[in-house]
C-alpha cells in the first residue's frame, strides 16, 4: 500500500512537471551529482570540476585535465535520475562539456478502467482476477536534457593605490546551451535554453590581511537567462522563467592537520527558496565528510579520491530524507 501511495505522489509530481509553466525543468534543479545533494547544492562557487556545469558553468575554466563524470539515483525506490557527462580543455583557459540528465519513471502499467467499462460487481471482479494474471502494457515517464557548456578563465590584476597591495581577481565566465526533451505516455516536448554563470574569487590572505585566510568567491549563474520556452505536440507552450542563483564560498586550508574545509551558501530566487548551506571537510586529499541543510532538512554524504591506472577516481555518495521516503545517490569521475 505504502508503493502505491508512493508512485502516485511520484506520478504527480511528475505531472506537475510536465504541466505547470515555469515548473517544467523541475527535474532539474535535482543537481547531477552525489557531492552536490550532500552539500544541498551549494556548489556554485565551490565546483571546478566537470560537474560545474550545472550549478555555474564558470567552473568549467579551471579544468586541466580530461574528466568523465557519472551519477546514479533511485529516487524513492521508483523513479531513476542518471548523469553523465564528458569535460575536455581546449586551450590553456578554456573547457568544454557534453552532459546528459535523465528523469523517468519506467514501466508503468496501462490499466483498462473496469469501473466505468462494467457496471455488474460480479462480472468486475472477475474482470480484475483476469487483469491480474495477464501481463499489462506499460508506458514511460521521461524527462532528458543535453547540455552543451563552455567555460574560460580570465584573471585581472588590482592596484587599490599605494597603501595597499596588489592582489588578483579571478573573473572566469561560462555558458551552457541546453535541449530538453519530456515525453509521457503520449504527450511529447522540446525546449532549448541558455545558462550563463560568473565567478569572483579572490586570496582572502591579500585582501584583509588575515595570515593564512583561504580563498573568497561570490558567483552568479542565471538560468535560462532569455526564458526557455518548452512546446508540447498539443499546441501548449510553458515558459520557464529567468533563474537567478548567487553563491558565496570560503576554501580554507589546515595544512598544519592536513585538512581542507569548504564552506558553501546559496540562495536561488526563481521560486523565492531559503538559503541553503553545505560544508565539506577534505582530509589528506582523500576523504570528504559532508552535510548540507535546506528547506527540506540536513542532507549527508561521504567521499574518496585515489589513484589508480595513472588516473584520478572519485566515488562519492549522498543521502536525502524526504516525506516520501530516503534517497541515496552514487556518483563520481575519472580525472584523465
Amino acid at each position: 500500500m505504502n508503493r502505491i501511495v508512493r508512485l502516485i505522489s511520484i506520478l504527480f509530481l511528475l505531472f506537475q512537471t510536465g504541466y505547470s509553466g515555469e515548473y517544467a525543468d523541475s527535474f532539474l534543479e535535482l543537481g547531477v551529482s552525489a557531492r552536490a545533494l550532500a552539500m544541498s547544492n551549494t556548489l556554485g562557487s565551490l565546483d571546478f570540476s566537470g560537474t560545474s556545469f550545472f550549478s555555474n558553468p564558470a567552473g568549467l575554466s579551471y579544468l586541466k585535465n580530461k574528466y568523465i563524470g557519472l551519477m546514479y539515483t533511485s529516487q524513492f525506490g521508483l523513479a531513476n535520475h542518471n548523469y553523465f557527462g564528458i569535460a575536455i580543455p581546449i586551450s590553456k583557459n578554456s573547457s568544454a562539456a557534453l552532459s546528459w540528465i535523465r528523469f523517468g519513471v519506467d514501466d508503468i502499467p496501462i490499466r483498462p478502467d473496469i469501473l466505468r467499462q462494467i457496471s455488474d460487481q460480479e462480472m468486475r471482479k472477475d474482470s480484475v482476477a483476469i487483469l491480474a494474471s495477464l501481463p499489462l502494457k506499460t508506458f514511460q515517464d521521461t524527462e532528458n536534457a543535453i547540455f552543451f557548456s563552455y567555460g574560460k578563465f580570465t584573471s585581472k590584476v588590482i592596484n587599490l593605490g599605494w597603501r595597499y597591495s596588489k592582489f588578483i581577481v579571478e573573473i572566469p565566465f561560462g555558458i551552457n546551451f541546453k535541449i530538453i526533451h519530456k515525453k509521457l505516455y503520449n504527450l511529447e516536448a522540446y525546449g532549448l535554453g541558455v545558462d550563463v554563470g560568473s565567478r569572483l574569487r579572490v586570496n582572502g590572505e591579500e585582501i584583509f590581511d588575515i595570515r593564512n585566510l583561504g580563498s573568497l568567491s561570490v558567483g552568479l549563474s542565471i538560468r535560462d537567462v532569455a526564458g526557455t520556452t518548452i512546446y508540447w505536440n498539443t499546441k501548449r507552450q510553458d515558459v520557464i522563467r529567468i533563474g537567478p542563483v548567487f553563491s558565496f564560498a570560503l576554501e580554507q586550508p589546515f595544512e598544519k592537520w592536513h585538512m581542507h574545509l569548504n564552506i558553501g551558501m546559496e540562495k536561488e530566487y526563481r521560486y523565492d527558496d531559503k538559503f541553503r548551506y553545505g560544508a565539506e571537510i577534505i582530509l589528506y586529499d582523500h576523504i570528504n565528510l559532508r552535510t548540507g541543510l535546506n528547506k527540506s532538512g540536513l542532507t549527508f554524504g561521504l567521499g574518496l579520491n585515489f589513484k589508480a591506472l595513472k588516473r584520478l577516481f572519485c566515488i562519492d555518495y549522498a543521502f536525502l530524507n524526504h516525506d516520501l521516503g530516503a534517497s541515496h545517490r552514487i556518483g563520481g569521475g575519472i580525472t584523465l
